[in-house]
């Protein structure tokens, strides 16, 4: 017992000291006045480590020891945390939005953010400049996440103070690196939670080694690391554990919560939906546990009013402490816009379009596409296929909350996400997904025990794909048949003759659907689906470049090489040539041609095979319009062909002007 209890103690202090050393920036009080490099970082991880390994192994009582994969998972996160010292981030995107909001609270006690804005140099941004109707400045962002990094906050500020005694220039406004390295590792500290819930969640329901394998797929195949980690100060990592902590209490007392429990179930779902408003799509899962045991009442003839006393307490108790927890974001929208609850998303009016989802793109596009960029998810939706055979109910229950919130997702503005890693924003999916992670494994576990030829194919298949790769760019001179050659010239080219044959296997099937119905190589969609001529973040302003090497993007069949003409680059059309213009919704739009022709020819423009207008082009530069009316738009990508009456066109470049309605 005393072994064990000074055991402890040593990993407390060893602990507590790592995580000085990541708030501080490298300063220990057991460093000798020395920063903390990588190799005593490394010393003090392994320290931990075997400490772990000692206190809760080795020491304990076999009917006392943590389990292996918790322990696998808490030793797991120590060089995660040393990635996140050494190479990580900490404020940077929209991170800074969220940061501005602990330091107002911790330092100003307020919400008024013109103080952060006007020292991150974004007061005079058109969004920020003008005051709202409160005279505030407004944020687009949840309270949420500095509500949750309140005590990093305090701790970084603590520790900061603590140095600044003792003679180190310290920054104590509260922009300084000990609070930000504190908040940032408040993020990390918080994503480990939310995959050790995962993982306690899944034990309750699957074998520990399928348990122990899903939760490893979390944090080793999805965006939860890269938000750990690179940009911890933006909102996802803490979704997840949000998310983890409501899926864990509502599956802990499903089949006899009491009032209380309905209580603090309703407390955890309103935190999460001050950090993640969608997380709101959350409250499906105790909705729904009280409408089965309202049915499961009227089964057994209570009655209806004897059915609405026995349910009024529970509901009542959900609601208030949802409300109570929901209460810090109603707050500030109260301090910022006048009012409690907002009638649409600050982003605007027009943000989330349940009538409009982008399905395709926000899962296979290369642009953020949840799918193309971790496949894995594809194993975390299929997976609920064997679930509701095997875990028929509880599949259901995770079912409502998993389609709804996926079709919001799918009507988001910016289907991409910004500058998303993956897509960010199915963070509160991540432990419903987790689900099908495990139900998956379970699958593939029984298939390859019964039958062993097909994993040995499927480990061949790699192999076999690879030479015949190799061997089709060795027939086409990509590479040289008595030379060396770089390992990422065989992987680049390689990759392009599978893109160009069969597309992209992340994008399947959507670049199939997108081959077939555009007629062109499936290859095409990698960088063609996610592009807008005006839409939103990083759009084309309407030009199509056509002169430029390469910028053949959104060039069909029917365009010959770049070239100059006079002094201009261009492209010949050679026959009818199609491009693809992407927009968001039809509308009026005026398209500009600059041509020049060897002699006078005129050109038919269709869009979308109707005719649409015809030029005249002469010898020379000349620039030509055609105003198009909506009706010939559609969604996504249109279909402009130029169809000359004669050789020697030359196109210079396409622009594409919005019209007044």
């Amino acid at each position: 017992m005393t072994r064990s209890r000074v055991t402890l103690a040593l990993l407390v202090v060893v602990a507590a000291d790592l995580l000085l050393v990541v708030v501080s920036g490298g300063a220990s009080p057991l460093a000798a006045g020395q920063a903390v490099g990588p190799g005593g970082f490394g010393l003090r991880t392994l320290l931990v480590a075997g400490l772990l390994v000692a206190r809760f192994r080795v020491l304990m009582p076999r009917e006392r020891r943590l389990g292996t994969g918790a322990l696998v998972l808490a030793l797991l996160a120590l060089p995660l945390l040393a990635q996140f010292q050494f190479s990580g981030g900490r404020i940077n995107g929209d991170g800074l939005m969220y940061y501005v909001y602990v330091r107002s609270l911790m330092k100003d006690g307020d919400v008024d953010l013109a103080n952060e804005y006007d020292h991150y140099g974004l007061l005079t941004r058109g969004d920020l400049s003008v005051p709202t109707r409160t005279g505030l400045r407004r944020s687009i962002f949840s309270i949420g996440p500095a509500v949750a990094w309140i005590p990093f906050f305090a701790l970084g500020e603590g520790v900061a103070r603590a140095r600044s005694l003792v003679g180190a220039g310290v920054d104590l406004s509260g922009y300084g690196p000990d609070h930000r390295n504190a908040v940032a590792l408040g993020s990390f500290l918080y994503g480990v939670a939310a995959v050790l819930l995962v993982h306690d969640l899944l034990r309750r329901h699957f074998r520990p080694g399928t348990a122990l394998g899903a939760a490893l797929l979390v944090v080793g195949t999805t965006f939860l690391p890269w938000y750990m980690v690179q940009q911890p100060t933006m909102s996802h990592a803490l979704s997840a554990f949000s998310a983890a902590l409501v899926l864990w209490l509502w599956d802990r007392r499903r089949e006899g919560r009491t009032t209380a429990g309905y209580l603090v179930l309703g407390l955890a779902l309103g935190l999460a939906m001050c950090i993640r408003w969608q997380n709101g799509v959350l409250l499906l899962l105790p909705g729904l546990e009280l409408l089965g045991r309202a049915v499961r009442l009227l089964e057994a003839r209570q009655g209806l009013r004897a059915t609405v006393g026995a349910l009024a307490a529970p509901a009542a108790a959900l609601a208030v402490g949802t409300a109570v927890g929901a209460f810090p974001q109603m707050a500030v929208w109260k301090a910022l816009y006048d009012m409690w609850v907002l009638p649409y998303p600050p982003h605007g009016r027009d943000f989330v379009r349940l009538d409009h989802p982008f399905v395709l793109e926000t899962f296979f596009s290369s642009r953020h596409g949840l799918l193309s960029w971790t496949p894995v998810f594809w194993a975390g939706y299929l997976g609920f296929l064997p679930m509701l055979r095997r875990r028929t109910r509880l599949a259901l229950y995770l079912l409502g909350p998993l389609v709804l919130m996926t079709y919001v997702n799918l009507c988001s503005g910016d289907w991409w996400a910004g500058g998303s890693f993956s897509n960010r924003r199915f963070d509160s999916l991540l432990p419903l997904l987790a689900f099908g992670f495990a139900a998956s494994l379970d699958v593939a576990r029984s298939a390859f025990r019964a039958r062993p030829r097909a994993a040995l194919a499927l480990a061949v298949t790699p192999f076999v794909l690879w030479n015949g790769l190799l061997m089709e760019q060795v027939r086409r001179g990509l590479v040289p048949r008595d030379d060396t050659v770089a390992f990422p010239t065989l992987v680049g080219h390689g990759g392009r003759i599978l893109a160009d044959a069969v597309g992209s296997p992340n994008t399947w099937p959507a670049s199939w659907v997108f081959a077939w119905r555009h007629r062109v190589s499936p290859g095409r969609y990698d960088r063609l689906v996610g592009r807008y001529l005006f839409y939103r973040q990083n759009n084309m302003g309407g030009r199509v470049e056509l002169g430029a090497p390469g910028d053949d993007v959104l060039l069909a069949e029917g365009w010959g090489p770049a070239e100059t003409v006079d002094g201009v680059p261009g492209r010949a059309l050679r026959g009818r040539a199609r491009l693809f213009a992407p927009l968001d919704v039809p509308e009026d739009l005026e398209v500009r041609f600059r041509a020049a022709a060897a002699t006078g020819t005129e050109i038919r423009v269709l869009v979308n095979g109707r005719e649409a207008g015809r030029f005249w082009a002469e010898p020379g530069w000349g620039e030509h319009r055609l105003r198009v009316p909506a009706a010939f738009w559609r969604r996504e990508l249109n279909e402009v062909a130029l169809d000359p009456g004669g050789p020697g066109v030359v196109i210079d470049g396409v622009d594409f002007r919005r019209l007044p309605a």
